[in-house]
């Protein structure tokens, strides 16, 4: 019977494709491919832009990792993560809006919060938005006086402060990590298939693996930018970015499928990296990387 899976655990790589285990771990080793896990999380967080929290909503499905991430997992067996992409949007549930999953409590740890449409493609999603008890600017205020204490009075300080606004605990909504064990590892086979040229079609299995991928492009951005000049191989920069820039504007995108970019204008990308990072790219290295890629095509 025909397998319609799209992701699958490590050891069955053998069972759907010509590559062995090995071959897999080593393409992650290289950091050619990363991985994804299986995850089930209530309250999860869908962020528009950097910081900017849209909306929440509970999902059980496939979600890639940072590369980082998926390589601490394969070492240790554990792993915590604090930003996902999510990519079976089909299996969201329970799609909601901040202000309607938390009434009256406090969103000022994100930059913004806004209300979108339920996505149809892969987006990016803080692993989980909790409340919280916030007493760190209290006490701040209340256990660092200006002489030294000792820790008598500290302790009396603090039982103090607790009784006297014990009943008035101000909270706040906040990101927080998700665990990860190793038997959540899945790799995905759309993903395999690109990185090692190999057919996906029905005789893939009886195909010679393509294990050479030192000319596979990694970079996000470049990636990107092949995209678009495969259709057009004379357009210019500025043609590219603001192609780039109108797909990161629409939900169903077709240039940033992973949802990579979190913020985009005229002079600037900020892009997440490995480890979560935030990078930002602007308009002049964005032209070098456009005449890396045209170097290497000609």
């Amino acid at each position: 019977m025909k397998d319609n899976r799209r992701f699958f655990r490590l050891d069955e790589i053998s069972d759907v494709t010509p590559l062995t285990k090995g071959q897999l771990l080593d393409a992650i080793d290289n950091d050619k491919l990363t991985l994804c896990a299986l995850i089930e999380g209530k309250s999860l967080g869908y962020f528009h832009e950097a910081k900017t929290l849209a909306n929440v909503f509970d999902y059980k499905g496939v979600a890639r990792l940072g590369l980082d991430v998926a390589k601490k997992l394969l070492n240790d067996g554990k792993a915590t993560t604090s930003r996902v992409v999510v990519l079976e949007p089909d299996k969201i549930e329970n799609w909601r809006s901040v202000e309607s999953a938390y009434p009256n409590i406090s969103t000022e740890r994100f930059d913004h919060v806004k209300n979108f449409t339920k996505p149809e493609c892969a987006v990016s999603a803080y692993v989980s938005i909790e409340q919280i008890d916030d007493w760190k600017g209290t006490l701040e205020r209340t256990l660092l006086p200006k002489r030294k204490r000792s820790a008598e009075e500290s302790r009396e300080a603090l039982n103090n402060l607790f009784q006297a606004i014990g009943g008035t605990k101000r909270q706040v909504i906040a990101s927080q990590s998700i665990y990860l064990q190793a038997h959540q590892l899945r790799f995905d086979l759309v993903s395999v298939h690109k990185v090692f040229g190999l057919d996906t079609n029905q005789n893939a299995l009886q195909s010679p693996p393509i294990v050479n991928t030192n000319d596979i492009e990694i970079h996000p951005l470049k990636i990107m930018i092949n995209k678009v000049i495969i259709g057009n191989v004379e357009a210019n920069a500025r043609t590219i970015w603001n192609a780039i820039k109108r797909d990161h504007q629409t939900d169903a995108k077709q240039i940033d499928v992973d949802s990579l970019i979190s913020n985009m204008n005229n002079d600037e990308i900020e892009w997440f990296g490995q480890q979560d990072t935030v990078r930002v790219t602007k308009y002049k290295t964005f032209q070098n990387l456009l005449s890396e890629v045209r170097k290497v095509k000609s």
